[in-house]
């Protein structure tokens, strides 16, 4: 019988059966304080102890965000159950153990939404496949877009250290310490921990590997769609100074204080962040601090400084196919002479497609996936001429059946969580057996920091001479997936090598 309650650092708690009662689910637990009131743009501080048995039967609230969002975001994450609320600092653990010594791995998952929305309990998300296979799979939410990010001279002021935002990743790593705290009450074992995320969960994933604040506490790291090196050289990580002098409260909040922002009902502040005229009044994004961050991620990858361990990392062929991008030439040539100033010119001479509007229809489809793959790519490369590793890279290339998205950006999520039944799409057996490998890979990754294992195809770590990677689609095997000549050109401009 698999444990039913768990004795935290905090008290006791008690979960409840999943679909398999051969699996406990506890949903809800507190790794932080509530980051309400005077703890609202402050680092998470540590929960209060409670007496007697916690219940640990629901999902808790996310934190508060804009809730409109694209058609197919919808259809794709249907709105949950659980209201927003800016008491969000909780976590699920989905534990197969029936004893506390069995020291099972453990993969502490961190979903995406632009640093901005989402949550830890996503319809794609369940921990059973992962429990099935002896992993225990641990979500969260934590604070995003302006709750999570607004860096503030009053702020820095009042900090110790002087600093100010990064709140969504020291809410990050406080759920890691309290994993290592106690995750071995649920079976799992500290010393064997894996990171892993998609999208922006795969950039907060490249965070964790980047700060000295989680320095030995993971052991290996999975980043999907994101993470890797440098992914949009247009989106630079800034100074505190530089973060502190963009914000304006007047213009985003509609005050002048911080103390006047901390009396403000939380869903008014998402109501105030909302407006058109707040666009630009803040970065939702990590600074430089000097504690948390030592340096932009490109500054630290290039000295070496990132943990040396091991590596997944990939991306969808078709990661653009789930937005609406207007089909503005004017409006790409912009965004491509923001990204590349004065390289912009080279840049467009390799851009063929823009001669014909369904060539040029079908490259919007994919240029995230040319932006990502290069960020992956350059990592990979990294790592290898420092002589760290392995990395394991992957293409999700299975284009999705139902609509013509493609293998969308989140598409690989349905699969690798083996939830393909809660989607609308009409998935076929290709689809399920697609799933069965994805987690076995992951899960095996999770264990030893080797995908292999089993009757799974031979998933080669990478090299530079051959660019193979993982091929996961219909198809399952390496392959060279190839680079095209403005892959080769951003990784010559990331690299400052043009």
């Amino acid at each position: 019988m698999a444990i039913h309650q768990a004795m935290t650092r905090n008290g006791m708690v008690s979960g409840v059966p999943g679909g398999n009662p051969g699996i406990t689910v506890f949903k809800g637990i507190p790794y932080a304080a509530p980051p309400v009131g005077e703890n609202r743009w402050r680092a998470p501080q540590p929960v209060k102890d409670w007496e007697g048995v916690r219940k640990a039967d629901r999902f808790r609230g996310f934190c508060p965000q804009e809730e409109e969002q694209s058609p197919m975001f919808l259809r794709e994450n249907p709105k949950p159950f659980e209201e927003m609320d800016e008491d969000c600092l909780y976590l699920n653990v989905w534990t197969p153990a029936h004893t506390q010594d069995e020291k099972l791995p453990v993969v502490m998952w961190i979903h995406g939404g632009a640093n901005v929305r989402g949550w830890g309990h996503q319809p794609s998300f369940d921990g059973e496949g992962f429990a099935r296979r002896g992993v225990i799979l641990v979500t969260f939410n934590w604070r995003v877009n302006i709750f999570g990010w607004l860096a503030h001279p009053e702020l820095s002021e009042e900090n110790p250290d002087h600093i100010s935002g990064n709140y969504g990743v020291l809410d990050q790593v406080a759920a890691l310490h309290w994993i290592r705290d106690n995750i071995a009450a649920f079976g799992g074992d500290p010393d064997n921990i894996t990171v892993a995320g998609e999208s922006a969960g795969a950039s907060s994933t490249m965070n964790l590997c980047c700060t000295p604040l989680t320095a030995g506490l993971f052991k290996h790291a999975v980043m999907q769609s994101g993470g890797g090196f440098d992914l949009f050289s247009s989106t630079m990580i800034p100074t505190l100074k530089m973060a502190e002098k963009t914000v304006d409260l007047k213009k985003c909040l509609q005050v002048d204080s911080i103390r006047e922002a901390r009396k403000l009902d939380a869903g008014e502040i998402v109501r105030r962040m909302s407006r058109p005229e707040a666009a630009g009044a803040y970065l939702p994004m990590q600074v430089v601090d000097g504690v948390v961050f030592d340096g932009t991620i490109t500054d630290i990858c290039k000295a070496g400084n990132y943990h040396k361990i091991d590596y997944i990392i990939g991306f969808t062929k078709d990661e653009t196919g789930m937005y609406e991008l207007p089909e503005d030439r004017e409006f790409f040539l912009k965004d491509v002479r923001d990204e590349y100033g004065a390289y912009a010119d080279r840049y467009l001479e390799l851009c063929d497609f823009l001669k014909e509007d369904e060539a040029f229809r079908a490259h919007l489809k994919v240029r995230s996936a040319e932006q990502l793959k290069t960020g992956a790519l350059v990592f990979a490369e990294l790592l290898e001429e420092q002589g760290h590793g392995p990395v394991y890279m992957y293409c999700f290339d299975r284009q999705l059946p139902g609509d013509d998205a493609g293998a969308y950006h989140s598409s690989e999520l349905w699969y690798l969580f083996e939830t393909l039944n809660r989607s609308w799409r009409p998935f076929t057996g290709k689809d399920f057996e697609l799933s069965r490998a994805m987690a076995d890979y992951w899960c095996n990754f999770a264990k030893t920091g080797d995908p292999n294992g089993g009757k799974l195809p031979l998933w080669e770590s990478y090299r530079k001479e051959d660019h193979r990677m993982m091929e996961l689609g219909l198809s399952i095997g390496m392959k060279d997936f190839g680079e095209n000549d403005r892959v080769k050109f951003r990784k010559d401009f990331v690299m400052k090598r043009v």
